[in-house]
């Protein structure tokens, strides 16, 4: 039987009690230069914000680190809640998160082995809990908190992560491990021979069931669409056998005929009288055990 894989996003975050909402988080790194968002993508509000930040004080590397300790600092508070928790009792041995911060980590309460040696981007960023049942991973796919230069939000940062994740399918992709180059399978071979590394989370997209929770998916997560693009090609040819699953109380009829054509399904729970948690916890309940 196929194994689940859960990633999940700010959504969940929301329930939390001193959940740090995404507009604060823009408006307090914007400081004295506040504007209107209007209808850009986060990619874009930070990428104003930056060169804005730049211009004024031309130093590029210290504007971008101190933008990015910032976000860190503020999403240090970030705690946990009863729906991590039901993630956290899942029989799942791999979870990804598009957030910087560590609220499933709290959920478990055990201290991780942090397994990556990436300074900026996430490929192979994740950190492993031990528990009584067995070992789970918490792969963080924009970045984390601890390093502050891996958060994932703008634009150029988006780009050069989907140029990696090229590289990484297409078997082109080196690291380095104790002093010596590996280098990767593409994902077509990987596919034939049914064998994965799991160097990256990208290989569970392609090997594993993913459930997508508390995520909207925006189409600036340039990332994850490059992937879920690219795991449709493979279908169209036959070669992919694994499931897509995004879990949403509401979708318009656009982004559902969009995530269909990529053999992505979409299942509905509805939201009754403003339970978020509730529709959290039915949701979860439909991921086959």
């Amino acid at each position: 039987m196929r194994s689940n894989t859960v990633l999940f996003g700010n959504g969940i975050n929301r329930l939390s009690n001193n959940a740090v909402s995404w507009d604060d988080l823009l408006n307090t790194i914007k400081g004295s230069n506040t504007f209107d968002n209007g209808n850009l993508p986060n990619t874009m509000v930070y990428e104003r914000i930056f060169m804005e930040q730049h211009e004024a004080k031309k130093s590029h590397k210290a504007d971008e680190l101190k933008i990015k300790n910032s976000i860190a600092e503020a999403m240090k508070s970030q705690g946990s809640n009863e729906i991590f928790e039901l993630l956290a009792s899942m029989d799942v041995e791999n979870y990804l998160t598009t957030n910087y911060d560590y609220a499933f980590e709290k959920a478990l309460n055990i201290s991780p082995e942090k397994l990556s040696t990436e300074d900026i981007y996430s490929l192979r960023r994740k950190r492993k809990y031990s528990t009584g049942s067995g070992s789970k991973y918490l792969w963080n796919i924009h970045g984390e908190i601890e390093h502050p230069k891996s958060i994932m939000l703008g634009l150029d940062h988006y780009c050069g992560s989907v140029s990696k994740i090229d590289s990484y399918v297409k078997g082109t992709y080196k690291h380095t491990v104790s002093g010596k180059s590996v280098s990767v399978a593409s994902m077509q071979e990987k596919l034939k021979s049914g064998k994965y590394c799991f160097t990256s989370w990208v290989d569970l997209f392609f090997s594993s069931n993913v459930h997508i929770i508390g995520l909207s998916l925006d189409y600036s997560e340039t990332d994850l669409w490059w992937v879920l693009n690219k795991r449709a090609r493979f279908v169209a040819d036959g070669l992919v056998s694994n499931k897509i699953y995004f879990y949403t109380n509401q979708i318009d009829v656009e982004k559902m005929g969009l995530l269909k054509s990529f053999d992505v399904e979409v299942v509905i729970t509805e939201v009754i009288e403003g339970d978020y948690k509730d529709m959290y916890e039915s949701s979860i309940n439909k991921i086959p055990k």
